[in-house]
């Protein structure tokens, strides 16, 4: 394979990384080949597949989703929310036998790009961008993943809330300022990281207070409140 073919992988992060969840689709299906394809996957569905899990490497350009694991009893664990651009699979590519799957459902409609595992490889080998660019993500995802560890030793319930206000607000704030949370309290407290009694206690306190507001059942955050 020719090294621009290669280098076309690159040039898809480029717009994704100028352009973030909002990535020109049109000049992103110009760069493909028959080792990339872009993919639809509609509301609460999942977006990756453990039997594929060996064989591609997935970019979410658009939207959101869970990572979430359920207990042989049923009890559902959050891992967390992820908002595009977001990537999925480097490990497991990298590490064949490092197939530590989780269970995942968009939160609305995604638009994903599915890249063939042994191509996303050759693609780190001979575009030595390209590869920069992978280092610099596995090391900023090891930074917050250490970042997650300290707060959950450190913070107590009100700091694990008020930091996943402010992250969420960052991430889903629109034209005006304002975010609305549409989740159940179940899956907003395991998301957190805390119980339901402590949220319903930190939420009312924070609404007390004017920090939050909360209408129809879901927080509502301005830019003035935050």
């Amino acid at each position: 394979m020719e090294e621009k073919e290669y280098s076309n992988l690159y040039k898809i992060v480029n717009i994704v990384q100028r352009q973030k969840d909002r990535a020109d689709l049109e000049a992103v299906r110009c760069l493909l080949n028959d080792r990339m394809r872009l993919r639809t996957v509609a509301k609460e569905e999942p977006i990756f597949y453990i039997e594929d899990g060996k064989d591609l490497v997935y970019l979410v350009l658009r939207g959101s989703y869970i990572n979430y694991r359920v207990s042989l009893n049923g009890k559902v664990n959050i891992l967390g929310r992820e908002k595009a651009p977001v990537w999925s699979g480097i490990d497991r590519a990298a590490n064949a036998s490092n197939i530590n799957f989780t269970e995942n459902k968009t939160m609305e409609e995604c638009i994903v790009l599915e890249i063939d595992a042994k191509y996303f490889l050759e693609a780190v080998e001979h575009d030595g961008r390209f590869g920069l660019y992978i280092i610099k993500h596995i090391l900023n995802k090891m930074t917050d993943i250490s970042g997650k560890s300290d707060r959950l030793i450190f913070h107590d319930t009100s700091e694990h809330f008020a930091y996943f206000i402010l992250k969420y607000w960052k991430d889903h704030h629109d034209a005006a300022g304002n975010s609305r949370i549409e989740m159940k309290n179940a899956d907003l407290a395991d998301e957190v990281g805390i119980s339901q009694r402590s949220l319903y206690r930190i939420q009312n306190a924070w609404k007390n207070e004017g920090l939050i507001s909360v209408k129809n059942g879901n927080i509502v955050v301005t830019a003035g409140q935050i």
